[in-house]
């Protein structure tokens, strides 16, 4: 949410980009997180690192679509950056945290 107000606010940059946006550094920001706290059991180093975060960028595509898709549909009924920005944060995190358990962090 502070990417997607900075780009706003600051570069004035069109909510749909700068959702997009903010979505890209969400999803580098939760790999991370996720890699050392959620699947600490499964922790990513080294060359697995980037290759997990690879994958994890490619699941989440799917979810930072969605994510973008309602947050343009909310914005445009309602120009209420934060809310729309939650509306697609909320609806792409349940679809990235399942899919990306399975796929990302799968045990071998």
């Amino acid at each position: 949410m502070a990417t997607l107000r900075a780009l706003l606010t600051t570069m004035h940059i069109p909510f749909n980009a700068a959702q997009l946006a903010a979505a890209f550094v969400a999803m580098t920001s939760n790999f991370f997180l996720n890699n050392a706290l959620t699947f600490r059991d499964r922790r990513l180093v080294g060359i697995a690192a980037l290759k997990g975060l690879l994958t994890f960028y490619l699941v989440c595509s799917v979810g930072t679509l969605a994510n973008v898709g309602v947050a343009e549909l909310v914005y445009l009924r309602d120009p209420s950056w934060w809310r729309a920005g939650i509306a697609g944060a909320l609806m792409a995190a349940v679809f990235n945290y399942a899919v990306s358990s399975m796929l990302t962090w799968r045990k071998s």
